[in-house]
């Protein structure tokens, strides 16, 4: 956790971007699941278990039932009366799900090991005009923010004797009971803090000095190097296997 957080933020969101799109390319259902499993080692190393991860994890098993329940394509393993499962929906529900997993988790492990400000401060100092870097910046310093609101929403419901079934019924309620009230916080921060930002002048000089720059070391940058090189081999190797999920795996 602490050598991820001694890393330059620049390193961080260039790992982060040529992973992503490493996930996104690869359509191997076998090279997904050692993503997955990858992605998950690494959230339990750097932040507990918490609602966030089982949500995910939840809703990516969604996903995959999904394409089990529909769709049919390759051989069939299984024919019930009412379910049919193939190769073809295994493979793209797991395709599809660790897509979503590892994009969401990937982009968590970011913000749960970056602060705001070195973010910022790296942008800027690369060369980005402030008034651009501060919005990523900003992004992040809000997820903690609103994670805290959703919860006091919550428990004010609760109290107030809102009880949310389990079931899909209850997901609608608990965005109907929630979410508006979520939405009225939002836009009121959002007013606050634009008052805020006008009252002290932002965006007036074209420029902005920094009073503790953040520059790329060279560990940096050869990391940032890497972590795009070892993508790029990675991808290579998959497009040589297929997209089979039983191509993959060891006969």
């Amino acid at each position: 956790m602490t050598a991820a957080r001694g890393l330059n933020a620049l390193t961080k969101l260039t790992m982060l971007l040529a992973f992503s799109v490493l996930v996104l390319l690869v359509p191997n259902p076998a090279f997904m699941l050692v993503f997955v499993t990858i992605v998950m080692v690494a959230k339990h190393f750097f932040d507990t278990k918490n609602l966030f991860t089982r949500g995910v994890v939840a809703f990516g098993a969604m996903i995959f039932l999904a394409q089990i329940l529909f769709n049919h394509a390759g051989d069939t393993l299984l024919r019930l009366s009412f379910l049919t499962i193939t190769t073809g929906g295994i493979g793209s529900g797991i395709a599809i799900s660790g897509k979503f997993v590892c994009l969401v988790v990937m982009s968590w492990i970011f913000v749960a090991t970056t602060r705001p400000t070195d973010l910022s401060s790296a942008l800027t100092t690369a060369g980005m005009p402030y008034r651009y870097a501060f919005l990523p910046a900003l992004a992040m310093r809000y997820v903690p923010t609103f994670q805290f609101e959703f919860a006091s929403v919550r428990d004010a419901q609760t109290t107030r004797g809102l009880r949310l079934e389990r079931n899909f019924r209850g997901l609608v309620s608990s965005i109907r009971y929630t979410m508006i009230p979520m939405l009225f916080t939002a836009m009121f921060k959002v007013n606050s803090l634009a008052s805020s930002m006008e009252g002290r002048g932002f965006g007036v000089d074209s420029k902005r000095t920094l009073l503790h720059p953040n520059r790329m070391t060279l560990t940096d940058a050869l990391i940032a190097v890497s972590a795009v090189a070892l993508s790029a081999i990675v991808f290579l190797i998959s497009a040589q296997v297929g997209v089979d999920l039983f191509s993959a795996l060891p006969q």
